[in-house]
């Protein structure tokens, strides 16, 4: 989940990348929840994804998508979602 993040905040034109080490002179530290489900397959019901102050870990921005069974879609398509909820939002 973590690399499809990365390559979504990529593709919107942010500089992004995975990883255990945090490097030096970074805006923001991005962290996320996904809770998966299963009906007649695994699918993923929601994901939080936030944005914090990398300094004190501070949330800054959050934004969640949400698709139960009936209307469920791709990881990447619900990440994206999200993304889009938190930085095209007004």
């Amino acid at each position: 989940m973590d690399k499809v993040i990365a390559e979504q905040l990529n593709s919107m034109g942010y500089n992004a990348s995975t990883g255990n080490m945090v490097p030096e002179n970074i805006d923001a530290v991005i962290t996320y929840r996904d809770k998966w489900r299963w009906d007649m397959s695994m699918y993923l019901l929601s994901i939080s994804i936030r944005i914090r102050d990398p300094d004190t870990l501070f949330p800054m921005a959050n934004a969640i998508s949400l698709h139960k069974s009936v209307t469920r879609q791709s990881p990447s398509n619900m990440i994206r979602e999200a993304l889009n909820n938190m930085f095209l939002s007004n």
